[in-house]
């Protein structure tokens, strides 16, 4: 927590920075104020969590300062210290959401509590702040599921809508061998351009998909000069597959499935680092068709995959379609799902062919369904630990059938539900005790358990000894 002290008397402030600074090592004083301008200038340039304020001050007193203080950051929480016991200035301060006057001379037990009361509200609202962002992550992430696929559902529309509702055109791209992290501080660095568009990320084993999401009307041109500084901004090693962009959200999957097929054939052209597909749809030979059904499969659309192999069948050889069956079966392998069992010399048929193409698609689409469903599902965990939840819970949130949900999050995690979430729970009060701010019985029920002497048990048998022999071991240190 960083403390700002405003205060006109020299030797007040001093005392007050040494004790702070003795009872709170963990606590830092950004700075110090002889009065209410040199308050708000150091707010600004601090930006400290809270500021202890004296009400009376040469020039801008303390109450007019709190107040242009609050203008420009409203996050910041304020102790006022005033040697006048008025009820007029508490209750001014009170506009402010200012709790806590301290008299002086200040009594120990007064700023001691005065400081902890309010370390405590920040806790809880960086807590609130977290779980309200990981929250929105997962419907950024839901988002960007649906509309990678066709067709769109009136739901994505409504949540198109209600997430970003400037939205006016978008498009995606597709960046390979590039980590989550690398794109979106690329996509942050961008300045001025990332004015005009938002996005949301997925990663997907070694690809990255980013929809970008414009508050204008997106032309090819200017999603070619995002690709190119993101592509500068990354290096080298990455290819970036750029979908077409579009007014109409129903046609974002289109442009989800062009970017992936561009990517894909960069990667293996390695002649240039990103760009559009080709607008030339004739003369495509082997290869060409093989990386476009691979990439089909890959994103588990079954209807599109077949169609495709049926317009093409024509121009691929024996040799070429048993380059495909060997690739789509290692794309699977590498993946650890388990191929159809059905031989290359049984595939004579187109029907054979469809029935093998059908059960590649079912098995990829499973597998990103599942890894997608499971981490959404382990986010939730993390976000509600504390409260009552049940393998039945978790699963509704994620729309799977609790008995489905178990056997995936088994396979997933190596453990079950319940030693998973006694997991969390157990590694959060770890950290509490370390922290040394709540009492055993409050982490008891922070942590998600109303009856101490379960969680006493419960910490026993994870860590090998009690929470307060834990806490005894620390404080010897």
């Amino acid at each position: 927590m960083r403390i700002l002290l405003a205060e006109d008397e020299f030797i007040e402030r001093k005392a007050m920075r040494k004790f702070i600074e003795e009872n709170f090592p963990a606590i830092e004083i950004v700075a110090e104020a002889e009065n209410g301008r040199k308050a708000i200038e150091l707010a600004e340039k601090t930006s400290p969590d809270v500021i202890f304020m004296d009400i009376r001050m040469p020039g801008i007193n303390g109450l007019e300062a709190i107040e242009k203080i609050n203008m420009g950051n409203p996050a910041i929480k304020f102790i006022l210290v005033s040697a006048y016991d008025s009820f007029d200035y508490a209750k001014e301060a009170m506009r402010f959401g200012i709790k806590d006057y301290i008299l002086k001379p200040g009594k120990k037990e007064e700023i001691v509590k005065a400081i902890l009361r309010v370390q405590k509200e920040i806790e809880v609202e960086k807590i609130q702040q977290l779980e309200r962002i990981q929250a929105l992550g997962l419907r950024h992430e839901r988002l960007i599921t649906e509309l990678m696929h066709a067709p769109l559902q009136e739901s994505t529309l409504i949540m198109q809508k209600k997430l970003f509702p400037k939205m006016l055109s978008g498009c995606f791209l597709v960046v390979k061998h590039g980590s989550k992290l690398m794109v979106e501080g690329g996509l942050q660095r961008l300045g001025q351009a990332a004015a005009t568009f938002q996005f949301i990320t997925r990663q997907v084993e070694d690809i990255v998909v980013v929809c970008l999401l414009a508050s204008t009307i997106l032309q090819r041109s200017d999603v070619l000069q995002v690709a190119r500084s993101l592509q500068q901004k990354i290096g080298d090693t990455v290819y970036i597959g750029i979908g077409s962009p579009t007014t109409v959200l129903a046609e974002l999957p289109r442009s989800y499935e062009e970017a992936y097929e561009v990517c894909m054939q960069l990667g293996t052209d390695r002649k240039r680092q990103y760009g559009f597909l080709s607008l030339k749809k004739t003369g495509q030979k082997g290869e060409a068709i093989l990386a476009r059904i691979e990439a089909i499969i890959e994103r588990g659309q079954q209807e599109e995959a077949i169609q495709y192999f049926q317009q093409y069948q024509d121009k691929l050889t024996l040799s070429d379609k048993e380059e495909l069956y060997l690739r789509l079966k290692n794309g699977l392998v590498t993946r650890n799902i388990a191929p159809p069992s059905i031989s290359f010399s049984s595939l004579k048929t187109n029907q054979d062919w469809h029935a093998f193409l059908h059960l590649c698609c079912s098995k990829m689409k499973g597998f990103y369904q599942s890894k997608s469903f499971i981490e959404q599902a382990r986010n939730f965990m993390h976000t509600h630990f504390q409260e009552a939840i049940t393998l039945e819970n978790v699963a509704a949130s994620v729309n799977l059938s609790a008995s489905y949900f178990s056997n995936v999050f088994k396979q997933e995690f190596g453990m079950n539900f319940i030693e998973y979430l006694t997991m969390i729970r157990m590694q959060k009060a770890k950290g509490l005790i370390e922290e040394n701010t709540y009492s055993l019985k409050e982490i008891s029920f922070m942590v998600g358990y109303k009856d101490p002497n379960y969680f006493s048990r419960v910490f026993k048998k994870h860590y090998q000894e009690s929470p307060k022999q834990f806490q005894q071991a620390i404080l010897k240190k």
